[in-house]
């Protein structure tokens, strides 16, 4: 165990408090007979993520064990505190990897595991200042700036009316997440790009004004039907009804609706209905939005850490890294016939053309030109909060929708608490001001 985990490992039990209990530690010298993985992809995901590592199988003859789970943050804590982390975990969220990185968990990446120039389009290299190294890559992005509907049902601008929205805020561990996408949209498109990466690198505090107008601006949004689209939110899961296909096509509560601001993995939930969905960008429909054809795009990514070190586990990060793996994400004109959608990459030879032209998927096509037409792509900002900071975020998400048109200030100056005193202990712990984390736009 490197030096200074120990302490780490305190302060990660605490957390474990709340996750249940933890298995015993596996005998050190059990031999390791495959690589493990874990990562957020359940369901027709993990299905294709796993097609992904078959390849590397037969081209490496190295064996996989994939574990896919809506917990990762829970599980790959409890593998560390047991001695017994996965030797690759992706995560969705860019700022735990900064606190594991941190804390010395995660391992270097050797020189060459991922060709930089080929991922520099965007903001999904960015890092806290200082990081000379490499120690994580982005294996898959999304777009979230855009409002799906059905096809042939364009959207009037006139009448994006509250009631005509599907919006569901429950996602387990992290229900409340759905509104801080909201939030997060409303004040790019309001406030602007600059405005947005100090608000997300914690330069800006949460009760100065460009916040708290995008907080209002969701609420008095919410509040426009009396009320009911706020409170059929805090009841409805974001993935739809048991059974259901989503919430743009389900049944039951949020079900007959019409628009549904939601990332571009949101086709993953539609099921058999997901060639029935169609987009446009989000500043056109967007309360508060202050120019309907704005060119700025939030964007999300997963990212993929080593956190053992071995010559098979850097030769699964090159390989996700890989122009080779990166175009599988595309499918191909017969997996979209077969109903698998496809996934977007960052690395920039992974462009328009790799996706299926036939079958009617022209979305796919659209959601990569508005990937690389953007004026600027903004990672998600609480994905790259510290975690403290982003669960906070979404528990006040959830208060605020109980009463969406209150003063969030009573609220925002609770997250502004929570920050300064994570900030306080940052810097009696590591003797130094926290690292701003570098190109969260671009």
């Amino acid at each position: 165990m490197r030096a200074g985990r120990t302490a780490a490992l305190g302060a990660l039990s605490l957390l474990l408090v709340l996750a249940g209990p933890v298995g015993c530690a596996r005998d050190a010298v059990e031999p390791r007979r495959a690589l493990t993985v874990l990562g957020p992809w359940t369901g027709g995901e993990q299905e294709s993520f796993e097609e992904l590592l078959e390849l590397f199988e037969a081209e490496q003859g190295v064996s996989v064990e994939y574990q896919g789970t809506t917990a990762t943050r829970e599980v790959l804590l409890s593998g560390l505190l047991a001695g017994d982390p996965p030797d690759v975990a992706v995560l969705p969220v860019l700022g735990d990897l900064v606190d594991y990185e941190r804390e010395g968990f995660l391992e270097p990446l050797g020189k060459g595991v991922v060709d930089e120039e080929k991922y520099d389009g965007g903001p999904w290299l960015a890092q806290p200042a200082g990081m000379d190294e490499r120690h994580w890559i982005p294996v898959k992005v999304d777009l979230k700036s855009i409002v799906w509907h059905e096809k042939g049902r364009r959207p009037d601008p006139s009448r994006a009316d509250a009631e005509r929205w599907c919006v569901g805020m429950g996602s387990d561990a992290t229900s409340g997440w759905p509104g801080s996408d909201w939030i997060e949209d409303v004040l790019l498109q309001q406030s602007g790009h600059e405005a947005y990466e100090e608000w997300a690198a914690g330069e800006m505090e949460w009760t100065e004004e460009a916040v708290v107008r995008a907080w209002r601006t969701w609420g008095e949004f919410m509040s426009g039907d009396g009320g009911r689209t706020a409170r059929e939110a805090l009841t409805t899961d974001h993935r739809g009804p048991e059974g259901g296909n989503g919430l743009l096509f389900g049944t039951g509560p949020g079900g007959g609706c019409e628009l549904e601001h939601q990332g571009s993995f949101a086709r993953h939930l539609y099921g058999p209905r997901a060639p029935e969905a169609d987009f446009v960008p989000s500043p056109r429909l967007l309360p508060g939005a202050a120019d309907r054809d704005g060119r700025d795009r939030e964007v999300s990514a997963d990212f993929a850490a080593m956190f053992r070190a071995s010559p098979g586990g850097q030769e699964l990060m090159r390989f996700l890294a890989s122009l080779e793996a990166q175009r599988v994400w595309a499918k191909d004109e017969e997996g979209w016939a077969r109903g698998e959608i496809p996934f977007f990459s960052a690395h920039e030879d992974v462009g328009e053309e790799s996706y299926p032209a036939g079958g009617g998927d022209t979305v796919s096509r659209r959601v990569v030109r508005e990937l690389e037409r953007a004026g600027r792509l903004c990672l998600d900002a609480s994905d790259v909060m510290p975690p403290m900071i982003r669960r906070v975020f979404y528990e006040k998400v959830l208060e605020f929708l109980a009463d969406p048109g209150q003063d969030p200030t009573g609220l925002l100056g609770q997250i502004q608490e929570v920050q300064e005193e994570s900030e306080r202990q940052f810097r009696q712990r590591f003797r130094r001001e926290p690292e701003r984390l570098d190109r969260i736009c671009r």
